[in-house]
């Protein structure tokens, strides 16, 4: 366990790591090569069984300004991340992922605008890639909020995080977060979530009253692998979205379009529970209950062309990825840098 710095700095990147050690070396090294220099990383793991924690801790013999925590099994990202708010004590937090990067810019230039529109919360685009295979790039962003920056309410935030929606699904943004917004309101992640947690933190603070910024640029570079957890969807996880949905409809406001997108995501969510459960009775090759339960929300019915779809993607490639020549050549430029 490292010692806490002897100054508070701008930003506390927290950095939740679980078996990460393929990746782990290029996000470190990603955050430790920011131009902006009065930063820390809280690295917290959770429990992990691979050579990572070891990693961390001889990166961190070169660079003081990373601190690791390891020792306990926290039991997801939530916990962790909690754990490491707690280590922080940088004026800003923001939250990279373990098998993710950045650009050397990004927490600098996200922090001067920040600071310049009286942000509490800052995102910028998300730049998604395959660990391996083409290097294909897909972004986050659509619309306006692709073309310049904007402010984003907390309706719209709310639209843009519906269960299989279209547009922007703005809860996978990795924000920079004034740290006391969160001390002010209490708000901590909800530790019965395994994904979603981000999108439910953001969303309670936008209740709270916290202005929300974002920029055009894509400066976060999202890694899709076999291990990533963000996209899995189990039953499990369904119901913390649903709870957290439900507990979120309950909470009184003065908007009635926020309580009427509220509802719409708890719709998408319930939607998505009966179609977890059309795809397991599937698998088992059990028809009657796939039929009931398509009978139940027969909403659910377009929805049965994703499988589909993901495998004609497998043998054909995403024909949806677009091919951004800067992007591609700025990651490969960030690889290199990094994980060499």
């Amino acid at each position: 366990m490292s010692k806490a710095p002897s100054h508070s700095p701008a930003v506390s990147v927290i950095m939740a790591n679980y078996n990460c050690e393929a990746y782990l070396k290029g996000a470190i090294r990603s955050v430790l090569n920011q131009t902006l220099a009065d930063i820390e990383l809280i690295l917290v793991d959770d429990g992990s069984s691979d050579g990572s924690v070891a990693l961390a801790e001889e990166l961190a013999r070169q660079d003081p300004r990373l601190r690791v925590f390891s020792g306990t099994r926290f039991g997801g990202p939530a916990p962790v991340r909690n754990h490491a708010l707690d280590q922080a004590r940088g004026e800003w937090i923001a939250i990279v992922d373990s098998d993710d990067l950045i650009a050397p810019q990004r927490l600098q230039h996200m922090l001067e605008a920040a600071i310049n529109t009286k942000a509490d919360i800052m995102i910028d685009d998300l730049a998604i890639f395959q660990n391996d295979g083409e290097p294909d790039i897909t972004t986050m962003l659509e619309g306006d909020l692709k073309d310049r920056p904007g402010r984003i309410m907390e309706c719209e935030y709310i639209k843009a995080n519906m269960l299989y929606g279209r547009g922007s699904q703005l809860g996978y943004a990795k924000p920079l977060i004034l740290r006391s917004c969160l001390d002010t309101n209490n708000i901590r992640y909800n530790e019965d979530m395994r994904i979603g947690e981000d999108y439910d933190l953001i969303v309670r603070l936008l209740s709270a009253g916290a202005r929300m910024m974002s920029l055009p640029e894509a400066m976060y570079f999202y890694r899709k692998h076999n291990r990533s957890i963000s996209h899995r969807l189990d039953a499990q996880s369904l119901d913390a979205l649903r709870a957290a949905a439900e507990a979120a409809m309950c909470q009184p406001t003065p908007h009635a379009e926020v309580t009427a997108a509220h509802a719409a995501r708890l719709k998408s969510i319930r939607r998505a529970i009966v179609f977890d459960g059309v795809i397991d009775a599937l698998k088992d090759r059990d028809i009657i209950r796939a039929l009931v339960l398509v009978r139940q929300d027969p909403s659910i019915l377009p929805l049965l062309r994703l499988p589909l779809l993901g495998k004609v993607q497998k043998m054909m490639g995403n024909p949806f990825a677009r091919r951004d020549e800067d992007l591609t050549n700025e990651l490969q430029k960030l690889r290199h840098q990094c994980e060499a």
